[in-house]
């Protein structure tokens, strides 16, 4: 789950956030009049969403197989079950 959500918000949001404040801004033109440190902090954003697609893509991946590793090694029942799970 941490993968899903924490990728996103933490991440790839945050990324995007600073282009469209920028575009808002009006100071998006990245070709016109851009500082270096307008470049940095683009680039900075750049690698930001890149990350949280990292962490979107292989994180997932590595929950679900280890859900399907944790279901073949028999640590889980069934996958539905009408028994009661309370205490």
């Amino acid at each position: 789950m941490s993968s899903l959500f924490d990728s996103f918000f933490g991440f790839i949001f945050w990324g995007v956030a600073y282009f469209r404040m920028r575009k808002a801004d009006g100071n998006l033109s990245l070709l016109h009049n851009q500082t270096v440190g307008g470049y940095i902090l683009g680039a900075f954003n750049v690698f930001i969403i890149l990350v949280g697609i990292f962490f979107l893509t292989l994180g997932t991946y590595a929950s679900v197989e280890g859900i399907i590793e944790a279901f073949e090694a028999g640590n889980v029942g069934s996958v539905f079950a009408c028994a009661s799970e309370g205490l």
